[in-house]
């Protein structure tokens, strides 16, 4: 698929964040699988999937037709920035079966010295139909990214920068996408704290192009402890 043709596909769609790691149980490579494998079955139009080695597996499980959003989280002690830092990342992403690379373009220095949104005109000169995604936290972030080249913009970073923290909480940040719509010419995706249909409504009424939906479909773990913790504040 082509840039175009990868942004019509994921146009009023739902997206699949298959992604665990080392504390929860499903926190296997053939664990995402399945839950790639079971939200292609319930008419989901693609992933979002951390690491080369998981973006393969789930490529070959599902196919060509879907899309698949690549990241590669690269810690490094010391730096909050880690979302696909450097070019070489994308390299691998692209070459395991990545539609669509998204990196942190917040208003942050990574590890590496310089600020994620620099990177986007590099991976545009070197994969002209890759579609790059913005992980923002603010609407400056977004139209920075928008302005360096960036085919879509996501509220993914919204509440987890130290600058918006204020905003971690169970509420999907609907002002940051509405906001986004508004710049012209540029594809808006809504990641973040939706848990339920009437967040993934609200989303697409704020301004939403698309969904990418994690915690609630795919870690049973959180899902359990958030009926845990309502029970709990109702017999405290």
């Amino acid at each position: 698929m082509n840039k175009q043709e990868v942004l019509n596909k994921m146009k009023n769609q739902v997206l699949v964040s298959c992604q665990a790691y080392d504390e929860n149980p499903h926190a296997t490579v053939e664990d995402m699988v399945k839950m790639a494998v079971a939200s292609k079955m319930s008419g989901a139009v693609g992933f979002r999937a951390n690491s080369p080695e998981y973006v393969k597996a789930i490529r070959e499980a599902t196919g060509d037709d879907m899309i698949i959003i690549g990241i590669w989280k690269l810690f490094v002690p010391e730096s909050d920035v880690y979302i696909t830092t450097t070019l070489e990342a994308v390299d691998e992403l692209v070459a395991a079966g990545s539609n669509v690379v998204a990196l942190d373009c917040t208003d942050r220095i990574n590890a590496y010295g310089y600020k994620g949104v620099s990177l986007v005109p590099q991976i545009l000169e070197k994969y002209p139909e890759l579609v790059i995604m913005a992980d923002c936290s603010t609407i400056e972030e977004a139209q920075t990214a928008k302005e360096a080249g960036a085919d879509i913009i996501a509220s993914t970073m919204s509440g987890y920068t130290d600058y918006t923290a204020e905003k971690i909480k169970d509420d999907v940040d609907l002002e940051l996408l509405s906001n986004m719509s508004k710049i012209e010419d540029v594809f808006v995706l809504a990641e973040g704290r939706i848990w339920t249909r009437e967040d993934a409504v609200a989303a697409f009424k704020a301004g939403a192009d698309c969904l990418v939906i994690g915690t609630a479909i795919t870690n049973p773990w959180k899902i359990t402890e958030r009926f845990v913790k309502a029970k709990d504040k109702y017999f405290s």
